[in-house]
């Protein structure tokens, strides 16, 4: 075997599993270890292209159909086979190597409409609620302006993050500026925190001193509220459908939340003024509490991601099927280990390939797959080790 390096006509072969079958090997499935060349290695592909069209076909075989897992009568079985039903589709689903810049521009700038129009809409509806506020002296409706203000401000420090991120400067940024957009909303989920126990401060007090004052409750501020409302409504259903934006998808549970806690907070405002005096007291205390929770569970969430939570189990099978099925020069998947820096992912894949492989071939694979899971959308970086066995200690210091 001649140790030269291949031609380039002879690279596009071995860019196809160039690996050979002992001679001694009498069928496709007792093929011993194999010997690097440059041709005759249709049959290499062969039992590959075979064996991965049998892993499809069984894939789409294990998939429950619809009207069967409507039949179910087991909740849990149901969501059970409706999950692996989703982590089969994407088994199966074509990667887009390289990305598409054309759909990926297209989505920034939906990105950018929300992140924009959400914050012209808080401008607007913050001045019609801390008006109806003023009008009506209700504390309800101080808490939903309150709110609001701390929308305004939300949506301003997620627009300073995601300006921060285009200005990109590799030298004192190796990995980019992803990580600012959590950073910034557990910022403001801080300051959320701190308002709404003000507000739990203020609802008591007024309680505790049964501060009795009369709420002017006209149409006007009715109207107000009520526009802001819809206004919530229309720019709730927008940001909902840009699924793979985390800053949209923040915007989206914000107005959520603003729908729930203002129509709350008018209701509330309303019976005060109408039924009970100290139900619009109550009313704030409970709106306070809404969004502590909400923001106080979202900060924990996002403090998980930055720490380097790990990836689901779905995800994690999902790298798994990709590596195994990439090449069949890759004997066995080492390791396979995803974990979040911030909203996106770091992923790990440990490979062995045959000892006696060429280092430009070993590299043409590693970074082939390498290349391939980079292409999911959820993955910042990706890193593939190469190994020649898998029987050794680990590789990296423990980290306590």
């Amino acid at each position: 075997m001649s140790s030269v390096a291949p031609s380039e006509e002879s690279r596009l072969i071995i860019d196809q599993n160039a690996y050979q079958l002992d001679s001694s090997s009498t069928g496709i499935d007792t093929a011993t270890s194999p010997e690097y060349y440059n041709a005759d290695s249709e049959l290499v592909y062969r039992r590959h292209a075979k064996q991965t069209e049998d892993l499809r076909n069984l894939l789409t075989q294990t998939k429950k159909h619809e009207d069967e897992i409507k039949g179910l009568k087991n909740k849990r079985e149901r969501g059970f086979y409706i999950k692996q039903n989703e982590l089969i589709d994407q088994f199966l689903a074509p990667l887009k190597e390289g990305g598409d810049s054309d759909e990926d521009d297209e989505n920034d700038f939906k990105v950018k409409v929300a992140i924009n129009g959400s914050l012209l809409v808080n401008i607007v509806l913050f001045t019609l609620q801390i008006t109806a506020a003023i009008i009506t002296g209700s504390l309800s409706l101080v808490s939903t302006s309150i709110d609001a203000f701390m929308d305004l401000l939300s949506g301003f420090i997620l627009f300073m993050t995601a300006r921060a991120r285009k200005k990109r400067n590799y030298f004192e940024y190796p990995t980019g500026k992803s990580r600012m957009e959590p950073v910034g909303i557990i910022i403001f989920a801080a300051l959320m925190s701190t308002v709404s126990i003000n507000l739990i401060i203020e609802g008591s007090t007024s309680l505790i001193k049964q501060n009795d004052k009369e709420l002017s409750l006209g149409i006007i501020p009715i109207a107000f509220v009520g526009l802001s409302i819809v206004c919530k409504i229309v720019m709730y259903l927008y940001c909902r459908v840009l699924t793979h934006s985390s800053s949209a998808m923040i915007l989206a549970t914000d107005h959520r939340n603003d729908i729930t806690v203002n129509s709350f907070g008018i209701g509330m405002a309303i019976l005060g003024t109408y039924v009970k005096w100290w139900l619009d007291p109550v009313g704030a205390l409970i709106v306070a509490l809404i969004i502590l929770r909400s923001w106080t569970s979202e900060a924990y969430e996002q403090i998980e991601l930055l720490v380097g939570k790990s990836a689901s189990p779905e995800f994690l099978q999902r790298l798994t099927y990709i590596a195994v099925s990439h090449s069949p020069e890759i004997l066995k998947v080492d390791t396979c280990r995803a974990f979040h820096v911030g909203n996106n992912l770091f992923v790990e894949v440990d490979i062995v390939l045959p000892e006696n492989m060429p280092l430009i071939r070993t590299h043409d694979i590693g970074e082939s797959l390498q290349i391939k899971l980079e292409s999911l959308p959820e993955v910042e970086r990706a890193f593939v080790h190469v190994d020649y066995e898998f029987r050794h200690k680990p590789e990296h210091k423990r980290i306590n």
